[in-house]
């Protein structure tokens, strides 16, 4: 049994490695949100709601700081990696809440009501899951494992394009960069075809790796997860 002051070492241990990770899959260029897609999700299946938000954090600093961005725009990475693990964890509740929360200040906002609603497609599947998820789990249940990291996958990658969204529109960065109307309408279409490919190609990724991964921590013993 893991003394606290271990787990504590441990915990530290594994975000310092994740966040190295997800530094080095940050600076290489993606469709939209690099190539963190690879390493996002797992952080936090693995290092937990907490230990997969400081994880993700960290390393969008570092990543942003070797090749700078609009900052406000990463800070999907740590929601995402957050919102994976609560997914994992089975607390879906906090997750529709996390997606409500975003997905109606968006609408409020005059320009969310403006924009082309059905470019939010893939956002809006995502949303369904996190409230029919424990049903699937059910009926899944001999492929609980795959079926959990298959869905903490999807609501943490589509939590982190709400939450660039909801910087872009509802906290209205888009003045900050100058984008009219017409351009916005453009972004919007154009993300409602790459972001879900993106989305594809993280749970594929996710999966490939995730999958063996877990079944491997599971007979080794050598942690205990998600570790928050």
């Amino acid at each position: 049994m893991s003394t606290p002051r271990r787990r504590a070492s441990l915990l530290i241990s594994l975000v310092a490695i994740f966040a190295a990770l997800h530094t080095i899959l940050g600076l290489v260029p993606g469709i939209w949100r690099r190539w963190i897609i690879a390493i996002e999700p797992l952080e936090g299946v693995i290092l937990g709601p907490i230990g997969g938000f400081l994880s993700a954090l960290i390393g969008s600093l570092i990543s942003n700081f070797i090749r700078p961005t609009l900052y406000f725009f990463r800070l999907g990475e740590p929601i995402g990696a957050l919102t994976a693990g609560l997914a994992y964890k089975g607390k879906y509740r906090a997750v529709f809440a996390i997606y409500t929360v975003m997905l109606a200040a968006y609408f409020i906002h005059p320009l969310g009501r403006e924009l082309p609603a059905w470019c939010l497609w893939d956002i809006y599947i995502a949303y369904v899951f996190s409230i029919a998820a424990p049903f699937i789990l059910k009926f899944f249940k001999k492929r609980e494992q795959e079926m959990k990291l298959l869905l903490a996958t999807l609501l943490g990658l589509e939590a982190d394009v709400l939450t660039r969204i909801f910087f872009l529109i509802p906290v209205e960065l888009y003045k900050v960069l100058g984008a009219s109307k017409e351009a916005l309408a453009g972004w919007w279409i154009a993300g409602a075809f790459e972001t879900p490919i993106e989305t594809v190609i993280g749970l594929i990724v996710t999966l490939t790796v995730g999958i063996p991964l877990l079944k491997a921590l599971d007979k080794s013993h050598l942690i205990e997860y998600p570790v928050t």
